[in-house]
């Protein structure tokens, strides 16, 4: 029985480590899916800041990843200012994350618009699209 009880901590520990490990790697994810822009647009479309577990403020309303992607559809149709650039932002109290890189980058995918980072450092940054 005392082998089954080391055998458990050991795996735990491993486990540890192992999401330890992973978590220091992803650190710089935002940089590699980015590439920092030649030509700065003079105006967006649509600004969003960095908001609270993966979401993002628009206007002072928390939307999250599909709620926005909702949004943009509305704006596509008829009678409507259609979005063909976006802006991220950090938020005022939120970083901007890997989760909202990964988002923004599925809803530019999908929906055909060019999407801008404005990283934590300050640096303005495009979203590649690799399909």
């Amino acid at each position: 029985m005392r082998k089954d009880y080391f055998w458990k901590i050991a795996r735990a520990a491993l486990l540890a480590l192992l999401v330890a490990a992973m978590a220091a790697c992803g650190r710089d994810e935002i940089k590699r899916g980015t590439t920092e822009v030649a030509s700065v647009p003079a105006q967006y479309d649509l600004v969003v800041r960095a908001d609270k577990d993966g979401q993002f403020d628009l206007e002072g309303a928390t939307l999250t990843p599909e709620d926005l992607r909702s949004h943009i559809r509305y704006r596509d149709e008829p009678g409507h200012q259609p979005v063909k650039t976006l802006l991220l932002e950090r938020g005022e109290k939120e970083k901007i994350t890997n989760t909202h890189v990964a988002a923004l980058a599925s809803i530019a995918r999908d929906l055909k618009i060019v999407a801008y980072v404005k990283d934590n450092d300050g640096h303005l940054k495009i979203i590649q699209i690799v399909e």
